[in-house]
């Protein structure tokens, strides 16, 4: 099968799940018809995604929805950029070299950034200063007396750079936790929820929109007093959150500006809103 030049050179950028992915993308490219939706991109939003397209094919059968798993931010903009999606979603606004390509975003709303724990944990809140010393491994149990298990992303990972953002101290913690040994390196959104849900005593940051839309078996903590909830993100009581972007191609094909648009509708909105969604 001869796969096209332009797939190839993402697929070599890409490595482990991603990379699985892109070769599941060159596959579909040759076959994907004018009515086919390919939406794909970061972990936290595909659940949303999923529900989103869903309501927007619902009752027109000559739309065929596909999801690409998790891609993250970076993979999902260059595969829309080079026609393998039709949709990206992104945890982040387009960098410059990106603004450069024929592709455009809107950002669709925010979402709280949390700290999460099994559903079955008795751990309903954290502070900033515990996180500090979890990361810093200075706290290794809870309150109980079980193990703290603490779930990593990748250096790299938009999750990583706001946990990095909160604080120096935060920051000098995560570098802290990186370095030892055994610790657990989740590498896609969908992996870090599968191993919060699976690991006993294990914590970790996540999306409210991902573990809304997956119906997770997670709880995400308050941080400092403060729910995560979409109305405390709104008046400014919850600070941290991520902000939640579309990107199409310039000229987009018209089945993927009328998503687009289903979006913004009342109907696209409430998807948004029952999902931990809030559009400013």
């Amino acid at each position: 099968m001869n796969l096209p030049k332009s797939l190839c050179r993402i697929s070599r950028h890409w490595r482990g799940v991603a990379a699985a992915t892109a070769l599941l993308l060159c596959a579909w490219h040759g076959s994907a018809g004018a009515d086919e939706l390919r939406i794909g991109g970061t972990g936290s939003a595909l659940g949303t995604m999923q529900l989103l397209a869903e309501a927007f094919a619902a009752g027109r059968p000559d739309i065929k929805i596909k999801i690409v798993p998790s891609l993250g931010s970076a993979g999902g903009i260059q595969a829309v950029a080079s026609a393998a999606i039709d949709v990206a979603v992104s945890s982040r606004p387009l960098k410059e070299h990106e603004l450069k390509l024929s592709i455009r975003e809107f950002e669709y709303g925010r979402t709280p950034f949390v700290f999460a724990v099994g559903a079955k944990s008795r751990i309903v809140e954290t502070t900033l200063a515990q996180l500090v010393a979890i990361y810093a491994g200075q706290q290794t149990t809870w309150p109980d007396g079980s193990p703290v298990r603490l779930v990593l992303r990748p250096a790299s990972d938009s999750d990583s750079q706001m946990i990095r953002n909160l604080s120096a101290e935060m920051a000098a913690a995560l570098a802290l936790a990186g370095k030892r040994p055994g610790i657990r390196i989740s590498v896609t959104d969908q992996e870090a929820a599968d191993d919060l849900e699976r690991i006993p005593g294990a914590i970790g940051p996540a999306a409210l929109t991902l573990i809304l839309s997956e119906r997770r078996k997670l709880r995400a903590l308050r941080l400092d007093g403060k729910d995560p909830t979409p109305k405390n993100l709104a008046s400014g009581e919850y600070r941290y959150f991520k902000r939640l972007f579309v990107v199409t191609e310039s000229r987009r094909p018209v089945v993927a500006s009328q998503f687009v648009a289903f979006i913004q509708t009342p109907a696209g909105r409430k998807i948004l809103a029952d999902t931990g969604h809030w559009i400013p």
